[in-house]
This record gives structure tokens, C-alpha cells and sequence, in this order.
């Protein structure tokens, strides 16, 4: 298993393919929310970060929390987002993206592989459940 590209090939697995994004979004929140805090404590933009950063802070808090329930949806849209950020970030400055960047998008790529590859394996589960016994008994012939 590669740490650029996990193995989703179980539940487990797809389940833990997912918790680097988890990661990534609290560290995203973190630092935008400092950065923004300062902005508004000095009264001017830190890093091109202002005080209306701290919805982005509190965005990818909630995008961390839903995929570390697994939520398809927020996955989706933490990377979305993500991405349109380092979109954002490349047209301001006038370069390609660093290498913590490139990780990250990496980190939630893994992370909607894991869990579509999740919910996947758990319809699989349902799938071959056996039916519950009704308490009829054996079936007369």
C-alpha cells in the first residue's frame, strides 16, 4: 500500500483511506481560522486571508466532521473545495501549486475513494444478510 494512492479493497481499508482527509481538513480550519483571527485583530489581510476566511475555517470543520462520518456528499465537496481553493490561490499568485498541495488533493482523492469503495462493501454486507427467521418454524411440506 501506497501512501499517495490507499488500498480500498476492504471495508477497513476504505474506511482508513479516509481519515488523512479528516486530518487535512481540521489542519485547513485551523490555520485558516488563526490566520483570519489575526487578520482581524491587525485589521488587515494575513497571507491574503481576512476576517471572512473564518467561514471557510468553520466550512472545512464541518467537512472534516462529515467525512469522518463517511458522508459521500461532504467528501465530494471537500475536495471541490479544496481544489477551487488551490484554483483561487494559483490565479492570485501567478504560480503552479507546492507540494503540501499536491499532497493534500491527494489526501481527498483517497479519501472519495474510500468512501464509495466503504458504503460499497456495506451494501455488499446487506446484500448477503440472510433474511431474519420470521419464528414460523420450518417450513411443512
Amino acid at each position: 500500500m501506497s501512501w499517495a494512492w490507499k488500498d480500498v479493497d476492504t471495508k477497513d481499508a476504505a474506511h482508513d483511506a479516509t481519515r488523512p482527509a479528516v486530518g487535512v481538513s481540521y489542519f485547513i480550519a485551523a490555520a485558516t481560522g488563526l490566520f483570519a483571527i489575526l487578520s482581524i485583530v491587525y485589521g488587515h489581510a494575513i497571507f491574503g486571508i481576512d476576517g471572512w476566511s473564518l467561514l471557510d475555517a468553520i466550512l472545512f470543520t464541518v467537512i472534516g466532521w462529515r467525512i469522518g462520518k463517511l458522508s459521500r456528499a461532504w467528501t465530494v465537496a471537500g475536495l471541490a473545495l479544496y481544489l477551487i481553493e488551490v484554483a483561487v490561490s494559483i490565479s492570485d499568485r501567478g504560480f503552479g501549486p507546492g507540494v503540501l498541495s499536491i499532497v493534500f488533493i491527494l489526501m481527498y482523492v483517497n479519501a472519495v475513494r474510500g468512501v464509495f469503495a466503504y458504503h460499497r462493501f456495506v451494501k455488499l454486507e446487506r446484500a448477503i444478510e440472510p433474511l431474519p427467521d420470521a419464528g414460523l418454524g420450518p417450513a411443512q411440506p
